[in-house]
C-alpha cells in the first residue's frame, strides 16, 4: 500500500471531495446574500423621497476662472432661483453680468434648455442697445428730505423754508412715475466719466460709454442733507433710516413730547421735553417708506429697468447733526471729555443743537450698518461739507483762493473726514451745500487753491446747483493731475415747480413731468413775511387756478 506522509490515497480523495463541497456552498451563500442585498437596496431607495437636484460645487481660481469639482449633469427645471436673480440683473441692462452669473453657477448651462435660452435672449437684447450720444447731455436732479406730513410741515415754524426747498412724498412719487414713463434711467456719476489709466501711464478722467435701449435717457439723482436735522423734529419728517426684520432699508419716524406753549430758543420751533442728558423724549415711533431711499428701492424692485446696472442715487451728508438720523458727531454730541476732544473746537463751532448722546458709539455702529446696506443696494455717498458750509463765504470763486480771515474751509473739510468718512467709507464726490461752488463756470485750474486741496483729499466729482438749464456737465481730463467731472443739479422742489407754473412756456421741469399734475396746491397759499411764495415774488393778480387748468 502506497503512503504519503502517513495519508492513504482514499483518505486524500475523501478530503478533496469534502473541500469541493464546502467551496460550492460558500459561493452559493455569497450569491444569495448579494441578491438579497440588492433587493433591499432598491426597496429602500424606491420608498425614499426624491432628492432635490443641486448645482455642482465650484472651485474658483485666483484668476477668476471656475472649475466644476465633478461632472454633475444639470437637471432641467431646477434653476428657478438662479434665473430669477439673473433676470433682475438683465433687467438693468447689464446683460454681460447676467450671462456671467449663469455661466459661473452652471458651466454646463448649454445642456439646460431654460439657461441656454436665457443667455441667447440676453445676447439678442444686448445687440439692440445703442450708445448714448453725448454724456454732456445728462441731467442731474436732486431732492431734500421728503415731507411725510404736509399738513404739519406747511403749518410749522419752518413752513416757508419747507415750501421753497422740500418736496412731498406724493409729489416725489408722481415725479418718479412720470420720469419712468418718459424713459428715464438712473445712472451714477461714474457711469458718465471716471479716471482711467492711459496707454502712456497717466491717469485721466474719461467719458464712459452708456448703452441703453433706443428711446431711453440717462439721468443722475442725489439727495441732500439725509441727516434728519434736529430742527425737523415734530414738523412732518422722518427721523432716521434703519434696517427692518426683512433686511430692507426703511424709515423710522419719532414723535416727541412737547412743552405746551413754549418755543425752543435754538431752533425757533416747539420746545421739546428732554431727559437728564438733554435728549428729546420720544412719545411714539412708526416705521415705513418715508423718504427717497426706501421709496426708490421699492420702485426699482418693481421696475429694474429704471436703473442702469443697479445704480440708485448719491446721498450728500453733512456731519454736525450726525448722519442718517443718528447723532454721531463727537463735536456736537460728545461728552466734552478733554481726553476725547479738543475743547477749543467749541469756540469755533458753538453747539447750537447739542446734548450728550450717551449712546454715541452704538449709534455710530448702527449708522455704519445702514450705510453698508445702502451701498449694497446701489447707493453712493458724497460730502456735503461737515457744517453745511457755503463755499462762496470762504473761497473767492474768481480765483479759487481760500480766505485767510478764517480757517473754516480747511477745518470743516477735516471734521468731515474725521467724523463722517469713518461711517460711510471713502468717497470721491463732493456736492456743495447751497450749490455754492469754488470756481466760475469756466472750470477749475491748477491755480485754484480750493480745488487742488479738495482734489488732494480724494474728490474727483464736483456738483453745484443750476436749475436754469436741463443739463450742465463739464469734464477736464488733467486738472489737478488726473482731472475731474463737474455737474450742475436741478432742484425739484417748491421753488422750481412754482417757476414752471409761472412760466409754462419755459422748459424748467416740463421735460421731466407735468407740474400741474404734481404740485401740492397748499404751497400756493403760503406767503412769507416778505410776501414771497416758495422764495419767489408772485405778480399781483396771478390766477393760479387758470395756470393749473
Amino acid at each position: 500500500m502506497s503512503e504519503f506522509h502517513g495519508v492513504t490515497r482514499s483518505q486524500r480523495r475523501r478530503r478533496r471531495s469534502k473541500n469541493r463541497y464546502t467551496a460550492i456552498m460558500v459561493v452559493l451563500i455569497a450569491v444569495l446574500l448579494a441578491a438579497v442585498g440588492t433587493l433591499v437596496f432598491f426597496l429602500v431607495k424606491n420608498n425614499q423621497p426624491a432628492e432635490e437636484p443641486t448645482f455642482p460645487d465650484i472651485i474658483r481660481t485666483g484668476e477668476g476662472d471656475t472649475i466644476p469639482t465633478e461632472e454633475t449633469e444639470a437637471t432641467p427645471g431646477s434653476f428657478d432661483a438662479l434665473l430669477k436673480k439673473a433676470r433682475k440683473v438683465a433687467g438693468s441692462y447689464d446683460y454681460d453680468a447676467a450671462i456671467a452669473m449663469v455661466q459661473d453657477e452652471v458651466p454646463q448651462y448649454e445642456s439646460v434648455p431654460e439657461l441656454s435660452a436665457f443667455i441667447s435672449e440676453c445676447r439678442a437684447l444686448k445687440a439692440k442697445l445703442v450708445k448714448w450720444p453725448d454724456n454732456t447731455q445728462i441731467t442731474h436732479i436732486f431732492f431734500h428730505t421728503l415731507v411725510v406730513d404736509p399738513d404739519k410741515a406747511f403749518t410749522s415754524f419752518k413752513r416757508f423754508d419747507y415750501n421753497e426747498v422740500m418736496t412731498t412724498i406724493e409729489e416725489y412719487n408722481k415725479i418718479i412715475d412720470s420720469m419712468y414713463a418718459k424713459g428715464y434711467v438712473l445712472v451714477h456719476l461714474s457711469d458718465i466719466a471716471k479716471i482711467e489709466t492711459q496707454p502712456d501711464g497717466t491717469s485721466q478722467m474719461t467719458y464712459q460709454p452708456i448703452y441703453l435701449p433706443q428711446g431711453k435717457t440717462p439721468f443722475v439723482l442725489s439727495v441732500d442733507d439725509v441727516s434728519y436735522y434736529e430742527y425737523m423734529n415734530n414738523t412732518g419728517f422722518a427721523t432716521r433710516l434703519v434696517i427692518d426684520e426683512d433686511g430692507r432699508i426703511v424709515n423710522e419716524m419719532d414723535t416727541y413730547v412737547e412743552v405746551p406753549g413754549q418755543t425752543d430758543p435754538n431752533t425757533g420751533g416747539p420746545l421739546l421735553k428732554t431727559d437728564e442728558n438733554g435728549a428729546p423724549i420720544v412719545a411714539s415711533t412708526v416705521r415705513g417708506d418715508f423718504d427717497v431711499v426706501p421709496l426708490l428701492d421699492r420702485f426699482v424692485e418693481e421696475h429694474p429697468d429704471f436703473s442702469y446696472h443697479g445704480a440708485k442715487g448719491t446721498i450728500a451728508l453733512t456731519g454736525y447733526n450726525g448722519v442718517l438720523g443718528y447723532r454721531t458727531s463727537e463735536i456736537t454730541y460728545g461728552s466734552k471729555d478733554p481726553a476725547k476732544v479738543d475743547l477749543t473746537i467749541y469756540e469755533k463751532w458753538p453747539k447750537t443743537y447739542s446734548y450728550y448722546n450717551v449712546n454715541i458709539e452704538a449709534d455710530r455702529e448702527k449708522a455704519k450698518e445702514v450705510a453698508e446696506a445702502m451701498k449694497a443696494e446701489g447707493w453712493k455717498f458724497a460730502s456735503h461739507t461737515w457744517g453745511h458750509m457755503k463755499m462762496e463765504a470762504v473761497v473767492d470763486k474768481s480765483t479759487g483762493t481760500v480766505s485767510t480771515e478764517t480757517d473754516r474751509f480747511y477745518r470743516d473739510t477735516g471734521w468731515w473726514d474725521k467724523e463722517v468718512k469713518p461711517i460711510i467709507g471713502p468717497t470721491d464726490i463732493i456736492i456743495f451745500a447751497f450749490g455754492s461752488d469754488i470756481g466760475s463756470w469756466k472750470g477749475y485750474t491748477d491755480t485754484n487753491e480750493a480745488f487742488l486741496y479738495l482734489k488732494s483729499m480724494g474728490f474727483n466729482y464736483f456738483c453745484n446747483v443750476d436749475g436754469s438749464t436741463p443739463c450742465w456737465v463739464q469734464m477736464n481730463r488733467t486738472a489737478g493731475g488726473s482731472g475731474y467731472l463737474r455737474q450742475g443739479r436741478r432742484n425739484l422742489d417748491g421753488l422750481l415747480m412754482l417757476k414752471q407754473v409761472l412760466h409754462p412756456e419755459k422748459v424748467i421741469v416740463s421735460d421731466l413731468f407735468d407740474v400741474k399734475e404734481v404740485i401740492d396746491r397748499r404751497r400756493l397759499t403760503l406767503k412769507d413775511p416778505n410776501g414771497r411764495t416758495a422764495g419767489l415774488v408772485v405778480p399781483e393778480g396771478t390766477d393760479f387756478d387758470a395756470l393749473l387748468k
